[in-house]
């Protein structure tokens, strides 16, 4: 595993490949990790999806990466997603956000659509959402799994999260979206995408698989790790 440091501006962002540039003739996944995860948080897929190449780096913020005071609006996630595509010199690869990870992989996605070999978005609808006022301070409280919220995030991030995010739809640029695209989606009461907004994904974009984890939400990921590494690499046709 190769551990990186990419600069983003005045912005470190911590970086993850499972493979040198020369050892892999494979088509990179590059990972858009959600709200508050790690490069770590993605190790057992890295692993699990071998021989396949893994590019995984946390946001500004969050892990790893460092925190500046401010720049926690879309656009500058957008703009990290940019830094590690341009660092590692990505001419084609595919591109997976999971939970809020999947609005800047679509930020993203729909200002390079050329670059893209495919697009898996996992858990959540085409949206950026809007933080509503005392969201920051009810994450901080929070206990999400076995941390705090205060614990996973700085303070300074979480509030910046809240005062920066804007809402923006994505839905009504879906259709210029012209690569493979998977659709992972949970059923349990955690969820954050809904058979209807999942539905919406496959209406507007012409190539699009959805796929049902029916028992687990949220955390498909590691509730049901082993189908959604048989769904990953059926995909990504990942030889057996």
């Amino acid at each position: 595993m190769q551990e990186y440091w990419i600069r983003q501006g005045e912005t470190l962002l911590h970086c993850l490949d499972s493979h040198t540039k020369d050892q892999s003739s494979t088509t990179p996944l590059l990972i858009s990790p959600g709200l508050s995860e790690p490069a770590e948080n993605y190790m057992a897929t890295i692993y699990a999806l071998w021989p396949q190449r893994c590019i995984v780096f946390a946001h500004r913020g969050r892990g790893k990466s460092s925190a500046p005071t401010s720049g926690y609006a879309l656009e500058n996630h957008v703009d990290d997603i940019k830094a590690v595509v341009h660092f590692f010199d990505l001419q084609s690869f595919y591109l997976m956000g999971y939970s809020r990870g999947v609005s800047y992989a679509l930020g993203y996605a729909l200002k390079e659509t050329s670059k893209l070999k495919g697009l898996i978005l996992a858990e959540y609808p085409a949206v950026h959402k809007q933080m509503g006022p005392g969201w920051a301070d009810q994450y901080l409280q929070t206990f999400w799994g076995n941390e705090r919220g205060s614990n996973l995030l700085a303070e300074h991030v979480v509030r910046g999260i809240e005062q920066e995010a804007r809402q923006h739809s994505f839905e009504p640029m879906l259709h210029q979206i012209s690569c493979p695209t998977l659709i992972l989606r949970g059923t349990g009461e955690d969820s954050l995408l809904s058979k209807e907004e999942a539905t919406r994904y496959q209406n507007e974009i012409m190539d699009t698989q959805v796929v049902v984890f029916e028992y687990t939400g949220h955390t498909l990921k590691e509730s049901e790790f082993a189908k959604f590494i048989r769904t990953l690499r059926r995909y990504l046709q990942i030889e057996e």
